[in-house]
């Protein structure tokens, strides 16, 4: 019997193959650009932080739509209050002193613990003093029946909770400041599926201080956790026994300058930002409030990418200066290559976005257009922030900042008037290109001129006898 003639090699593959080979050498090409992207520590930063951004938006809704189930709706209202109030409370007491753990982190060597207990000292202190005032406030000035008036046990409890979780939001920096960033959306995970967990156990309760007890305690829970991994694990070794005043008057006066101009800056933004609803709210009504706040959700979580990457940049700085221009180019690469896409998506579809909230909301769009593209300005001047906290210069993106501040209120309060909401987000954009526009001036003007100065990067080296 003659056998099948064998076929002759012609380089062509089978359809089923080269369809295999195609399918390999994608696969390949996307393990490569993943390795590529998580061995940088610049973007395996910013990737850690977008996603601790997404899980911690998802954990946060399902507490509180488990919270609506199991609760009524005067305690889950009465619980936000007090949780927002928490917020606050820890927000302000920290003023700002995440920009200065994530700069002089990297470089502090066995300064690190000190600094970083000061830091906790100090924000956990502040934070508790304000909710003690505010309560004292309230116990004193609002109606016997309010909601808001605690007793002792209670009080006590709040304000030990704004005291942690003044630490707890120090914590995500300190990871940051060491390169741990992938811990973060680790240690929020945790925290907001131990919150969900609470709420089974604290329903039978069905108080709004229960309520509130099954945000708290996870977060009290947590701190001892993540302390330990940072003491003994993360930073390094101390030199000697920590003792006050062992940072020396040369070292604390260039953290409280760093402090001081960051703290004002943060100020400024906080103040406009908190401003502009109130403002709405005088001059226009709770209901085009409303449509502005709901609007103000979707642009402020887009802010969050450019917040997410230029967290690793003022880490990256402090370790690489003679980097920074390029590491500049980078995360303005990453963040515009992520947001400038969603924003033109957002955009196209924002009247179906509103129409989710309600018909009422879908008046907002043109409104949440404008907000949408002031994110792309935003993010330059996020970045020129996180650059003045590498040089050291704050109080260049305080002024900047202030300008920001000043300019958003005023225009604002004059122009809703006459033109009702769109002129907020006309302002808002406008506000923005402008300080755009100065802040990338400064940096192609800075960058050059300092690269040029001291090409070593030696200039930027601060805590004298700790650096790297």
């Amino acid at each position: 019997m003659t056998p099948p003639p064998v076929p002759r090699a012609t380089g062509v593959l089978p359809p089923d193959s080269e369809t295999r080979s195609c399918v390999r050498r994608c696969a390949d090409r996307i393990k490569l650009q993943a390795s590529r992207h998580w061995s940088d520590p610049l973007s395996r930063g910013g990737l850690a932080l977008l996603l601790n951004t997404g899980l911690t938006g998802v954990l946060g809704f399902g507490y509180w739509i488990v919270a609506a189930r199991l609760f009524s709706t005067f305690a889950v209202g009465v619980a936000g209050a007090l949780v927002a109030a928490t917020t606050l409370f820890s927000g302000l007491g920290q003023l700002n002193l995440s920009g200065m753990l994530m700069r002089f982190l990297p470089t502090a060597g066995a300064s690190s613990r000190r600094l970083v207990l000061a830091a906790y000292g100090f924000a956990a202190g502040t934070s508790a003093l304000l909710a003690a005032v505010a309560l004292v406030g309230i116990r004193r000035f609002a109606a016997p029946s309010s909601p808001l008036r605690l007793d002792v046990t209670q009080s006590a409890m709040m304000v030990l909770a704004a005291a942690v979780m003044a630490i707890f939001i120090l914590q995500d920096n300190v990871l940051v400041g060491l390169r741990r960033a992938v811990w973060v959306p680790a240690e929020n995970g945790a925290f907001g599926v131990a919150k969900i967990i609470a709420l089974a156990v604290v329903a039978p309760l069905g108080t709004a201080f229960a309520l509130f007890a099954a945000w708290m305690t996870p977060l009290v829970l947590t701190i001892p956790v993540i302390s330990s991994a940072l003491f003994f694990r993360f930073l390094p070794p101390a030199a000697r026994p920590p003792t006050a005043g062992q940072l020396g008057p040369q070292k604390r006066a260039i953290l409280y300058r760093f402090a001081a101009g960051d703290a004002a800056g943060g100020i400024f933004t906080q103040t406009w930002t908190y401003l502009l609803p109130i403002l709405i709210t005088a001059s226009l009504g709770a209901r085009n409030n409303a449509l502005f706040f709901t609007s103000f959700l979707f642009s402020s979580t887009i802010d969050q990418v450019a917040a997410n990457y230029a967290s690793p940049l003022t880490v990256e700085g402090a370790h690489a200066p003679d980097r920074i221009p390029a590491l500049i180019r980078q995360a303005l690469r990453h963040i515009f290559i992520i947001v400038l896409p969603i924003v033109i998506v957002m955009c196209t579809v924002c009247p179906w976005l509103l129409r989710a909230f309600g018909d009422k909301y879908a008046p907002a769009a043109p409104l949440l257009a404008l907000l949408l593209i002031a994110c792309l300005p935003k993010a330059i001047c996020t970045v020129y922030y996180s650059y003045c906290r590498i040089q050291r210069s704050t109080h260049r993106s305080a002024i900047i900042q202030a300008c920001v501040c000043v300019l958003t209120l005023s225009a604002a309060a004059a122009g809703t008037h006459r033109f009702g909401l769109i002129a907020v987000g006309a302002v808002v954009l406008g506000v923005q290109t402008c300080a755009a526009v100065a802040c990338a001036w400064a940096l192609r003007r800075e960058v050059g001129q300092a690269h040029r100065r001291r090409p070593d990067g030696a200039h930027y080296t601060e805590l004298p006898g700790h650096g790297r």
